[in-house]
C-alpha cells in the first residue's frame, strides 16, 4: 500500500480524511499488537476485519440485481506472513469461490477492496478467509439481500482490437481492457499497471491453441520476457468453462447493451489467468484485477506465432 502523507489524506476544505486514518489505525493495531496472542509459543493468530462505512456493503444490506457489492478487507498474519486469501459466495447449500489466491504479505498487512455484482439470489452469505504461514485462519462474513428492481450498468464497447502474437514484435502486444488501448513493446513503458491481456500461440495436447493470458499468470513471462521487470502484474481471470463449451454465443455478444450478460455469464468456479483454444467466434467471459466483468469476442486467431489475434471487447464502465 502506497504511503500517504498527512497532506495527501486531506479532503477538500483542508479537513483530514478521518475514515482513511481509522482504517490505517486498525491495520496498524492488528499488525503490531495481535501478535502478542498466539495459540502456542512460536505461532501466531491471523486477524481479519471487514471495512464499514458508506463506501462498503453492510451486513444484511439490500442490493438490487446487478448492483455492486463492495467488500473491504483488513488482515494481518500478526507476526507470521499472510499466505492465502479466499472469498466465497454462499447461496443455500451452494458455495461459489470468487477469489482464491496465494499471497505473501508481511508486516504491512493486507488492505484491499473488492467489488462484485449482485446475482438473482434472495439471500447470500459472503465469506472472507485469510491464512498465515502458521496455517492459522481467520474468517469474517456478511449477509447480502436482494433488493427490489435491478441496477444493471453501462458498458464500453471496443471493436476490432488487433493484438500481435509473441513472435510479431512490430505490432501491439499489450492490451488495456478498461480503455481498449493496445501498446507495443516500446509504447507500453509507463503503462504497465494498466495492462490486462496478451495473446500468444502454441500447440498443446497436439492441438493448435491461440491463447489469451495476463501479466500475472506465471507462464506468461515465457512468451513476453520483458514483463518480468514490471512492478505491477495484473491478474485477469478468464472463464474457460464457458469458453470451452460455447456457453455465450456471438449473437448474444452482439446484442448485449448493458452489463447483465457480462456479470451472469462469468462462472468463477472454472477460471484461470490463461485461456487456451481461443478460436474464431469464441466468446470469453472475464474479470479484471479491478473487479470489472466483460466479454471478449474472437474475430481472427492465427495459428502461427508471428500472426495476430483480432478481438472485440465489452466491459463494465
Amino acid at each position: 500500500m502506497k504511503a500517504k502523507t498527512l497532506s495527501s489524506i486531506r479532503m477538500p476544505g483542508c479537513k483530514i480524511n478521518t475514515a482513511w486514518l481509522s482504517y490505517s489505525f486498525i491495520l496498524l493495531c492488528i499488525c503490531v499488537f495481535v501478535g502478542s496472542c498466539s495459540k502456542d509459543e512460536g505461532s501466531y493468530n491471523a486477524s481479519l476485519f471487514l471495512k464499514t462505512g458508506t463506501s462498503y456493503t453492510s451486513n444484511n444490506e439490500e442490493v438490487k440485481l446487478g448492483g455492486l457489492i463492495r467488500i473491504g478487507v483488513l488482515a494481518s498474519g500478526a507476526g507470521s506472513p499472510l499466505t492465502y486469501l479466499r472469498i466465497e459466495r454462499i447461496t443455500n447449500d451452494d458455495t461459489i469461490v470468487q477469489i482464491d489466491r496465494g499471497i505473501y504479505i508481511g508486516n504491512e498487512g493486507l488492505d484491499e477492496d473488492f467489488t462484485f455484482s449482485k446475482d438473482t439470489s434472495a439471500r447470500e452469505e459472503w465469506r472472507v478467509i485469510v491464512m498465515n504461514a502458521d496455517r492459522d485462519t481467520a474468517v469474517r462474513a456478511l449477509t447480502v439481500l436482494r433488493g427490489a428492481g435491478s441496477d444493471w450498468g453501462e458498458i464500453n464497447f471496443f471493436e476490432h482490437v488487433e493484438l500481435s502474437l509473441q513472435d510479431n514484435p512490430a505490432g501491439n502486444w499489450f492490451l488495456d481492457l478498461d480503455g481498449g488501448l493496445a501498446y507495443t513493446a516500446a509504447s507500453v513503458t509507463g503503462q504497465e499497471q494498466s495492462i490486462d491481456v496478451m495473446a500468444y500461440y502454441y500447440v498443446t495436447s497436439g492441438l493448435p491453441s491461440p491463447s489469451l493470458t495476463c501479466p500475472g499468470y506465471t507462464a506468461a513471462v515465457g512468451y513476453y520476457p520483458n514483463i518480468s521487470s514490471w512492478s505491477v502484474k495484473n491478474n485477469t481471470l478468464f472463464d474457460y468453462l464457458s469458453t470451452d463449451n460455447n456457453l455465450v454465443s456471438v449473437e448474444q455478444f452482439n446484442q448485449t447493451v448493458n452489463d447483465s450478460l457480462l456479470v451472469t455469464a462469468y462462472q468463477p468456479a472454472k477460471v484461470s489467468g490463461n485461456c487456451k483454444y481461443c478460436y474464431t467466434d469464441k466468446v470469453i467471459p472475464f474479470r479484471t484485477s479491478s473487479g470489472k466483468y466483460g466479454l471478449i469476442k474472437v474475430e481472427q486467431a492465427d495459428h502461427f506465432t508471428n500472426g495476430i489475434m483480432r478481438i472485440s471487447v465489452k466491459i463494465q464502465k
